[in-house]
């Protein structure tokens, strides 16, 4: 502040009496007039029907004493499939520079008007015969990094034959008190399948999981044989940093009367719900590529296999696995290793998405469920990463492919492609004008824009 403002704030009669300044009275004021401010800004916000119809980019209002007519405005018309795939097959060398374009915003105002589902069976069934076919399990996790950045498991599958295959993601529902369901349950998921074509670097959007049966997402159809990515997505619109920090923080160990260390009744029961995140094949018992993950994700390193023996000689194991015992054991040994003091197992459970409370906040488990009728498909999980480009380039095909598009007004060359569910919209913008103008080196890549719009909006 100037010297002028510091003046302005301490001679106002609120807060200034007898020439003394009363601090407490300051800080009243200055939080009902912060409120004051919030409580306009939201209004006029409500109120101005133009800012809420600001899709992309920042709306410029034009002259009153401009006659609109002056401006052309093509109508708006459905572009045909086969003019897209020009651009489809040039979206592997665009994508690359989507986060540098979203720095930037342009002085362009689109409204979407929403009609029916472009698809009219949006409802996920599953096939007549499902019982008579092979079936495969994979749970994994997203997790919420400090950034707001999303990462997530990614997985190989490999299908032997031609097969109709039925695919499903859904929210991993964990021990939870009877009758409150689990809050991540209402965070969105999706799934996206690429085929593998000669090298990692060159994969082919196959198909996502478009369908919705209450929490679950999936697709049914043919793949041939092959091996195939699958990438998980969360648009991030339920996943999200905690605003109100957790004051009470929940007591991990204790000790006995006789001073021997022990983990409390709720540690427990929060380690025995990482076990089960991590338990990604589901057998109940932890490999060594299972704990590497859980590794990477709290410490940042891998363990070896000589580290992985001695794992085997001190904690209960089955079959050269963890077991979920082990895995306590493990944990408990940390904690005696430092006498007590909680802070490294605090640390693990931050990695994993736990507050103060033990309450998982910020990430959502999941679990993948994949059936084919000819063979028994193979999945294995590879990575834990953000998605990168190889998500955002299908995410822009898949809308190229199913969505419909529309010329944005007063801009001949800019479309428009939209694809909505009755759970969500995607659109997908495309410029398809060659000339050096500043426009088009701005969206000279898609530009990607997911709304959910989920069941319950009032959360969002």
């Amino acid at each position: 502040m100037t010297r002028e403002e510091v003046n302005a704030v301490t001679s106002l009669a609120d807060v200034n009496a007898d020439g003394k300044f009363d601090y407490i009275k300051f800080c009243k004021l200055y939080v009902t007039t912060n409120e004051q401010c919030l409580k306009t800004t939201v209004e006029k916000l409500e109120v101005d029907s133009k800012l809420r119809r600001q899709q992309f980019g920042n709306h410029i209002e034009e002259p009153p004493e401009r006659d609109p007519s002056s401006v052309p405005k093509p109508s708006p018309r459905i572009i045909r499939k086969a003019e897209q795939e020009t651009f489809s097959n040039k979206g592997d060398t665009r994508s690359s520079s989507l986060a540098t374009t979203r720095k930037f915003k342009t002085s362009i105002s689109f409204t979407i008007t929403m009609g029916a589902n472009s698809n009219r069976n949006s409802k996920l069934t599953e096939p007549n015969s499902i019982k008579e076919w092979q079936c495969v399990q994979s749970k994994g996790c997203f997790f919420l990094e400090e950034d707001g950045e999303i990462i997530s498991h990614q997985y190989r599958m490999q299908i032997a034959q031609r097969s109709m295959v039925y695919l499903t993601i859904k929210p991993l529902n964990l021990s939870q008190v009877e009758g409150k369901p689990s809050p991540w349950l209402s965070i969105d998921t999706a799934l996206y399948i690429l085929k593998e074509n000669e090298s990692q670097a060159n994969l082919q959007l196959m198909c996502f999981t478009e369908l919705r049966n209450r929490e679950v997402f999936g697709w049914t159809g043919e793949l041939g044989p092959g091996i195939y990515w699958l990438i998980p997505s969360t648009t991030g619109c339920r996943l999200r940093k905690e605003i109100k920090p957790v004051t009470e923080e929940a007591q991990l160990v204790y000790r006995d009367e006789t001073g021997e260390l022990f983990l409390t009744k709720e540690f427990r029961s929060t380690l025995s719900d990482i076990f089960e995140v991590i338990d990604l094949d589901g057998n109940g018992l932890l490999s060594l590529e299972e704990y590497n993950f859980f590794e990477l994700r709290t410490s940042g390193e891998k363990c070896d296999e000589d580290a992985w023996a001695v794992c085997r000689d001190n904690f209960d194991t089955k079959k050269n696995e963890l077991t979920r015992q082990g895995f306590m054991d493990l944990n408990l040994m940390e904690a005696n290793d430092r006498e007590g003091d909680p802070r490294d197992l605090w640390v693990t459970l931050h990695s994993m998405g736990y507050n103060k409370a033990l309450e998982l906040t910020e990430a959502c488990p999941f679990v993948i469920d994949i059936y084919a009728d000819k063979c028994k498909p193979r999945i294995k999980a590879v990575h834990m990463e953000a998605c990168s480009g190889q998500l955002e380039k299908a995410i822009c095909k898949s809308v190229l492919n199913k969505g419909d598009a529309r010329v944005m007004d007063g801009y001949e060359n800019i479309i428009v492609h939209t694809y909505k569910r009755d759970t969500w919209i995607t659109s997908v913008i495309e410029n398809k004008n060659p000339a050096n103008t500043s426009f088009t080196r701005l969206t000279k890549c898609f530009v990607i824009i997911i709304l959910f719009v989920l069941l319950k909006t009032s959360n969002l």
